[in-house]
């Protein structure tokens, strides 16, 4: 038979057809692969580099992956990738998923008011009353609207008069604490 017909259906597809679809995915299925592997591979360096010796500064370290990890991930893709078509792919998998990473860095390694107010809710699960909020570090930094982003996120609630973290902020700070503790970087510190 030279056809594949769809039950129940008069329509029917040329076996070629089939086959070349079938491979097309395939092949897509393996390029995501390929640059979803090679921003893993990129991640799993930058994470054991950072466990060795953290950078001094933000600014000198992200200019250093581009630098280091650019012709890296080329090379790699360019071994991997059997078309040039391909190629592109992986590295713009690769590259987009940088980005993003590198977007969400300054929520991980950064100091940021909202996190040391997520962490210290984290810490007593009760909450505590708002009113009784006093961290040095944060002076005129919990403001009404930061707080009220907050709750509007899902990250924090109120009991009564009390502040405690929603369910979504218990993720998120644990998400956070746990990759920050990964790369070796203590509480209280930035990058």
């Amino acid at each position: 038979m030279n056809e594949f017909q769809i039950p129940d259906s008069e329509f029917r597809i040329p076996n070629s057809t089939v086959l070349r679809r079938g491979i097309v995915i395939v092949e897509m299925c393996i390029t995501l692969i390929d640059g979803l592997g090679l921003f893993l591979l990129s991640l799993v360096i930058h994470v054991v580099v950072w466990r060795i010796r953290r950078p001094d500064s933000y600014r000198a370290w992200l200019p250093a992956l581009t630098v280091i990890f650019g012709p890296v991930a080329m090379g790699i893709a360019w071994l991997v990738a059997p078309t040039p078509l391909q190629l592109a792919a992986v590295l713009l998998l690769h590259g987009s998923l940088a980005a993003v990473y590198i977007i969400g860095y300054t929520l991980v390694t950064a100091f940021s008011p909202s996190m040391e107010l997520l962490k210290l809710l984290d810490r007593t699960p009760g909450g505590i009353p708002a009113a009784s909020l006093r961290l040095p570090f944060l002076a005129g930094a919990l403001t009404t609207d930061r707080i009220d982003n907050l709750t509007g996120a899902g990250l924090v609630r109120h009991s009564g008069a009390r502040l405690e973290l929603g369910d979504r902020g218990v993720r998120l700070t644990r998400l956070v604490l746990w990759y920050r503790h990964a790369i070796g970087l203590p509480d209280g510190e930035g990058g």
